[in-house]
């Protein structure tokens, strides 16, 4: 969100396709969004160190393969959602009014859901792990949406 606040990498502020996903789907989110993993990955990967937890993820595959699957699978993750929204003819940066609950929702799952289909890939889940943390993902990006709403970094809370 500060990319787009700050208008980051600015020439790369070009829609993936305007009419599938609308304008705000754009070629900097999937560069921008791999990048932004990585500080997260980076501080599991410390953690699990100091906690002396072996999470085979970090084991097998680099801090950089894991951030860079981690933000493309958030952006593709993004795009049936605007698609349906443009379909529905719900504007950029807007919730349906007919299924707002619904997608506000699913506005915040969606990048959860990709984010965990890329580590399904590269580890074992069980469907509890899965479906846990797809729960509390969910529920994380929406406080956190809310939280970046009242400090201004997002127009709207969800």
């Amino acid at each position: 969100m500060l990319a787009v606040k700050w208008d980051i990498l600015s020439y790369l502020k070009k829609p993936l396709h305007q009419r599938w996903f609308g304008l705000n789907k754009t070629w900097r989110g999937f560069f921008i969004m791999p990048l932004a993993c990585w500080p997260g990955v980076l501080a599991a990967r410390t953690f699990e160190d100091v906690l002396d937890i072996s999470a085979p993820v970090f084991h097998l595959h680099s801090t950089i393969f894991i951030s860079l699957c981690l933000g493309f699978a958030y952006c593709l993750a993004e795009l049936p959602n605007s698609f349906l929204k443009r379909r529905l003819g719900v504007k950029e940066g807007q919730t349906s009014q007919k299924f707002t609950l619904f997608f506000i929702i699913f506005d915040q799952a969606d990048s959860v859901l990709g984010c965990l289909m890329a580590y399904a890939l590269l580890i074992p889940l069980d469907g509890n792990t899965f479906l846990g943390t797809m729960f509390a993902g969910t529920f994380i990006h929406l406080i956190f949406n809310y939280l970046l709403f009242r400090l201004k970094v997002r127009k709207n809370p969800f």
